[in-house]
């Protein structure tokens, strides 16, 4: 089995719930409905995306690595 390849794969589920933690926590607080809330995550997930693709594609000196990998807005 491959440890690397589990490792990324239980990363991804890990970002989406980090990432969906917030907007649905402040929509619970406030009277704003659920759907902002779904459009939020999925905005801050592409950012999350974006961000960790640019560090990628940056040279290996210059990336902006955390204890879990190249970090995007979640950190890992």
């Amino acid at each position: 089995m491959n440890k690397q390849a589990l490792i990324e794969a239980i990363k991804e589920p890990l970002r989406l719930l980090v990432l969906a933690v917030i907007p649905f926590v402040i929509t619970y607080f406030t009277e704003l409905p659920q759907q902002w809330a779904v459009a939020a995550v999925v905005v801050l997930k592409f950012v999350d995306k974006w961000l960790h693709e640019i560090e990628i594609a940056k040279p290996i000196k210059k990336q902006n690595e955390g204890v879990l990998g190249v970090k995007g807005l979640t950190g890992f």
